[in-house]
């Protein structure tokens, strides 16, 4: 009864337009205090929710992200991608995944990868004659592989909420980031070849070689970040602030795009969303202690111990559970509101959890893809000037690609999630 009440009130007031940080510390409070628990635990709590190291990584990559944003490195990845995609059919489709793919390894978040590539490739599209639903579908789709495809700032959360190692998690996304990313090219060709979509300039060698050079450094971003965590040279958090060096020396000195004012754009906006990803974070750390405080998980796990259901079967369960909250919950707050709950199963289950940690994520992916709540629905839709429900009807191709990753990496956990790590020694 507990548990429904508080989802029923968590609902409510996230209906209610209540920010989900508020929302998630209301309850919260509401809960303890009628149980009888000292406010004081409650501030303890908010503040236990930020004091973890790992969680340094938060606005550093983020700033890191928002510094190759302003610093214009998009243009010079997109001309790179045209120069290796571009001469197949609706060469521009694969030219905007395989650019978001390049942005995936600097930004961390995918509403970077969308405002970023999406403003240079949603008007060269359109302009070409690709129809304007699908330029935007393609665009809101491809950004997903921005949380997939490592420095993640949702796995950054995810692990130290967990407990486990930043550098595994990483390294567990990238088979399920590539594979995504090929999978939507494929999708995007096959509708593109439908439709007569346009081919590109002939495929150049000289070109190839010039975009590489001018994109090179920008290259070396993700290269240097996962190069040295997988190599055991730093931290996912050191790695974050090398990323912030790196990202304002390609900026001021090797392109000379980032000028002062820029940065300091770049500063406000990290310091504006890394505020809003914290306080987040710690009004659910918050939440997670209260449903410990109920029991709450027993109320889950009961039920799930009673059905007897083998490790796909749970996961096939929960990934359903997500996926509808993902609809109606921003991906922070559906992740910290689900995954205390089932956290005891995966115990109990024996499921690893890495594989746990990469259905949590890729279903935040396929949430921002869903509305009425879907973050990279809403920023393509402004670009674009597209409703997000055309968007929606023309991007389900392109989640049915996420779904069949996300069930590889349900039933196929070796391959999709454990190969990478155990190759490093993570």
């Amino acid at each position: 009864m507990i548990l429904l009440v508080i989802l029923l009130a968590l609902l409510a007031l996230i209906g209610l337009a209540m920010p989900i940080a508020f929302a998630l510390t209301l309850v919260s409070i509401g809960v303890l205090a009628f149980s009888g628990v000292d406010m004081l635990v409650l501030v303890q709590r908010l503040y236990r929710g930020t004091e973890s190291f790992p969680l340094l990584a938060v606005p550093l990559f983020i700033l890191a992200g928002q510094i190759m944003n302003h610093s214009g490195i998009s243009a010079r990845l997109v001309d790179l991608a045209r120069s290796m995609v571009g001469a197949i059919r609706g060469g521009l489709a694969a030219v905007n995944i395989l650019t978001s793919m390049f942005f995936a390894g600097m930004s961390g978040t995918s509403m970077s990868d969308t405002a970023a590539v999406g403003g240079v490739m949603i008007p060269q599209m359109v302009k070409r004659g690709y129809s304007a639903p699908f330029t935007a579908a393609v665009t809101a789709s491809s950004s997903t592989i921005g949380i997939i495809i490592p420095p993640s700032v949702p796995m950054v959360l995810l692990s130290a909420y967990m407990g486990l190692s930043t550098g595994a998690l990483f390294a567990a996304g990238l088979v399920s980031g590539l594979l995504i990313a090929i999978g939507l090219m494929l999708m995007a060709w096959w509708i593109s070849v439908k439709r007569q979509y346009p081919i590109e300039a002939a495929f150049s060698l000289r070109q190839l070689g010039n975009s590489l050079v001018s994109a090179f450094p920008a290259l070396l971003m993700p290269v240097i970040i996962l190069g040295g965590i997988l190599g055991g040279i730093f931290t996912p958090t050191e790695a974050s602030a090398v990323a912030v060096a790196y990202g304002i020396f390609a900026g001021m000195v090797l392109y000379r795009s980032l000028s002062l004012r820029a940065l300091y754009r770049a500063l406000v906006e990290s310091a504006v969303l890394t505020g809003a990803v914290m306080f987040v974070t710690a009004a659910a750390h918050t939440l997670g202690y209260t449903f410990t405080y109920q029991s709450l998980g027993q109320l889950v796990l009961g039920p799930i111990a009673a059905l007897d259901m083998g490790p796909i079967g749970f996961l096939l369960i929960l990934s359903i559970v997500l996926i509808i909250a993902g609809t109606f919950l921003d991906g922070i707050a559906m992740m910290f509101i689900v995954v205390p709950l089932f956290l005891p199963s995966v115990q109990l289950l024996g499921i690893d959890p890495l594989q746990f940690a990469m259905v949590v994520i890729l279903c935040w992916g396929i949430g921002q893809q869903t509305p009425p709540v879907g973050a990279a629905l809403f920023i393509t839709s402004v670009i674009s000037r597209v409703d997000i429900i055309r968007i929606t009807y023309a991007n389900l191709p392109f989640i049915a690609v996420m779904l069949a990753v996300l069930l590889a990496v349900i039933v196929w956990p070796a391959g999709m999630v454990m190969s990478v790590p155990r190759w490093f020694g993570l």
